[in-house]
């Protein structure tokens, strides 16, 4: 029987249909952004960015007539990217659908087949097509399985079933966990799928700061930045990545999503992130919904600030005693608000700098500064008055040139803008970077050269980087030739008023500095006049370095200067600097050179008198005795004798020769003789006496003596050396600086896995963790 014209239309729109759906799938190609990316509304630059896809997206190329710039569809929309920034993602195309071969007269009971045939691959075409229009990533695809039941009687045409095969992608909301197949024919065909790494990503380490903005970032390294932007993008899709720890982060993505509400947003949207936010990340739940409410407030939503409060119960007014740094410490109180203004330096020094508004405006607009040396709350003060007043002399130079400050920040702002970073003018982008250089950037910089001036001026040699970023030439030279040639010229003026370091804050730099004390030492060596007064200064020196860890060598070298001058003062001091040797983590026992030693003892018996004292000393330890028994080694000791003077006189007269004869008995003993000390006389400390010294390092590490004297002069100067001084004691021990650092790198290297000593500028420094792990159980 001949084939229906109805059965024959349905099997033609069958195959129509399903070649349809293959070219559709065949035409989209799928391609990954090589960097971030503006999504522009045409072909070019010149179009204006409707978006960013981020380094690393997938995207659907839908166009490629221009070469230069692709066509393409992006979560729902489409736009333009440059083709030099994307790369082809690989994946297997799907199988062209070859139609089953029609025969003209087939047996009328062949219908039946055909209307299965017909049912089944509807249905597939119909699946396939919503899955291959998803926006979604491409994961694993379910197995279907569909077979045919044949009609009793009739024969299935295999050969012709067997061309039909069909790959299909689904979304991830379709997922099942086996393998994906889908068998037409009975038999089981395995579709290829991109295979994508599940692993999830390791956030990198970010010390701890205080995030008071998402202009933070700015700070990041590019690691930092381009996990963010992943931890963001997994947050908004419900993956809520581990920060490990570190918490700057969450609090970088807290403040994004607060900056990015507006009127037209979902107010309920960020509700519920900041929600979820406070719940996986508990470090910034007693801010999330305070910060929401300040936002609403400054957009004028009273009501609905007001309607959140109640909801969350967050009073209005902050208590700055009762909240805490953000990323920091939890709140005592939770129901209290957080004003992210109260740590910064305006606030923080208002009343006690009685600063006007516009001063404290202008220090909030700074980070507080977290180095050791911004931590002495002196410097730190005399650091921001610095800074008010270099910026008021801006100003005024500025408006002597026909300009103001913000206007000549703004010029410069915008070509860096442009240049450096290549954002379109009028762009978010460009906007956000100009806020942010006019606001803490430019002021930022300002503030770093008046620490160094400080920092200059207080003898504290480290100085913090101040290098420009900017490498694009015209984004540097105009940054270097209108800002930070005005403050070079400016600061040098105002170094005058820099107020000298009270005692306090002296100990404090001298402890960070531990070599500081030697520009006091060479100002009062210079202008020595009686030793008296030498050894009150000394002492003076000491009792601001009661921190420092070489406070004996300031003892040392006093000693050594003033034997030239006092031979009592100069042991006097020697015995101070025993003093403090003996409470030093070890016992160095320095000796005055031979020439010193000769030119302070004139007799053998002035040699054995101070030898016993400062025996004696080590022993009992007791100074007081030791400096009264210092001071009695050159008294003149005389002989004591009784004598008959009506003798002498009666004997006078009879034997004249007699009385000269008891002028030279009487004569002190240092003119009766002069012995010379030997060459091999010298003052020998004996150490410690019945303590026997066992190394402090791990025996699991095989230090060489010279190693183990490298390691007490870093952890004598708080474990930051200067390159000269090892290179000093490296030619002393006749060995190449260099090569001792890499041999005791080398032998700890095992043990810590990573470097002992490392260079930062002039200096060999020692991590004290790493220190510690090489120190015995």
């Amino acid at each position: 029987m001949q084939m229906t014209k109805k059965n024959y239309l349905i099997k033609t729109i069958l195959i129509t249909l399903l070649i349809v759906v293959t070219i559709k799938l065949q035409a989209l190609e799928l391609f990954k952004t090589t960097t971030d990316l503006n999504l522009r509304s045409g072909a070019g630059s010149k179009y204006q960015a409707i978006g960013i896809v981020y380094k690393g997206e997938e995207v659907n190329v839908i166009d490629k007539t221009n070469s230069a710039w692709f066509k393409i569809e992006y979560k729902g929309q489409e736009g333009f990217l440059s083709s030099k920034y994307l790369t082809q993602v690989i994946v297997e195309q799907p199988v062209v659908v070859e139609p089953p071969v029609v025969k003209p007269d087939p047996p009328e009971s062949s219908n039946g087949i055909y209307y299965l045939i017909g049912i089944a691959g509807l249905i597939i075409i119909i699946w396939a097509f919503k899955a291959a229009n998803k926006k979604e990533d491409v994961r694993e695809v379910p197995v279907i399985k569909v077979k045919p039941t044949p009609v009793l009687g009739q024969e299935r045409n295999e050969n012709d079933l067997k061309k039909i095969k069909f790959t299909v992608s689904v979304t991830s909301n379709n997922l099942k966990k086996d393998d994906s197949i889908i068998d037409v024919t009975g038999e089981s065909y395995q579709i290829p799928v991109e295979n994508k790494s599940d692993e999830t990503p390791v956030a990198p380490y970010w010390g701890h700061v205080y995030v008071f903005s998402f202009a933070e970032i700015n700070n990041a390294t590019k690691e930092q930045k381009n996990f963010y932007y992943i931890f963001k993008e997994s947050f908004l899709n419900g993956k809520y990545l581990s920060t490990g720890g570190n918490d700057n982060y969450a609090f970088l993505l807290l403040f994004d999503l607060i900056d990015s509400y507006s009127a037209a947003s979902d107010y309920s949207q960020l509700e519920k992130q900041l929600t979820i936010l406070s719940y996986y990340y508990p470090k910034t739940k007693s801010y999330t919904f305070p910060l929401f409410i300040k936002k609403l407030e400054e957009k004028g939503d009273k009501n609905l600030a007001d309607i959140l409060r109640q909801k969350h119960s967050i009073v209005s007014n902050p208590n700055p005693n009762g909240s805490s740094n953000p990323n920091g410490s939890s709140n005592p109180n939770p129901s209290y608000s957080y004003d992210a203004d109260y740590w910064r330096l305006g606030t923080k020094y208002k009343a006690k700098l009685k600063l006007t508004d516009e001063e404290a405006k202008l220090l909030n607009l700074l980070w507080s500064p977290s180095n050791n040396f911004c931590n002495i709350e002196f410097c730190c003060i005399e650091i921001a008055k610095l800074f008010l007043t270099c910026i008021s002399e801006m100003k005024k130079s500025f408006v002597s040139e026909g300009t103001t400050f913000q206007d000549q920040a703004m010029a410069v702002a915008d070509v860096i803008a442009r240049k450096q970073f290549n954002y379109r003018k009028g762009s978010n982008n460009y906007k956000y970077c100009i806020d942010s250089l006019t606001g803490n950037g430019f002021h930022s910089m300002i503030f770093k050269h008046c620490e160094n001036l400080v920092r200059e001026h207080y003898g504290h040699k480290r100085k913090i980087n101040t290098e420009s970023e900017y490498t694009h030439p015209e984004a540097k030279e105009v940054f270097e030739s209108k800002i930070i040639a005005k403050i070079l010229a400016i600061l040098p003026t105002l170094t005058n008023q820099i107020s000298l370091p009270d005692d306090a804050t002296e100990i404090e730099l001298n402890s960070q500095n531990t070599n500081r004390w030697k520009i006091k030492f060479e100002e009062i060596t210079s202008k020595y006049t009686e030793p008296k007064l030498f050894i009150d200064n000394i002492k003076a020196i000491a009792a601001q370095n009661k921190k420092n860890p070489s406070i004996e060598n300031i003892f040392f070298e006093a000693s050594k200067f003033i034997s030239k001058h006092d031979k009592e003062s100069a042991l006097l001091l020697y015995i101070y600097y025993l003093h403090y040797d003996l409470k030093s983590e070890s016992f160095d026992n320095k000796e005055l050179t031979k020439t010193i030693q000769k030119s302070l003892f004139k007799t053998n018996e002035q040699l054995e008198d101070f030898k016993s004292v400062v025996n004696a000393f080590i022993k009992d330890k007791n100074l007081e005795k030791a400096l009264k028994g210092v001071s009695e080694i050159f008294k003149v000791k005389r002989k004591k004798i009784q004598l008959d003077i009506a003798s002498i006189k009666e004997v006078q007269q009879q034997h004249s020769g007699t009385v000269e004869l008891l002028n030279e008995y009487l004569k002190d003993d240092e003119e009766a003789r002069s012995i010379e000390i030997n060459d091999n006389d010298t003052v020998v400390i004996a150490t410690k006496p019945e303590v026997v010294h066992k190394s402090i390092y791990s025996v699991d590490i095989s230090l060489s003596a010279l190693h183990i004297s490298v390691l007490e002069i870093f952890a004598k100067h708080n474990f930051s050396v200067p390159q000269a001084d090892i290179e000093i004691f490296a030619k002393s021990k006749g060995v190449f600086k260099n090569q001792l650092v890499e041999s005791l790198n080398e032998t700890c290297y095992e043990t810590l896995d990573d470097l002992l000593i490392e260079e930062e500028d002039d200096f060999y420094i020692i991590n004290s963790s790493y220190y510690q792990k090489i120190l015995a159980k």
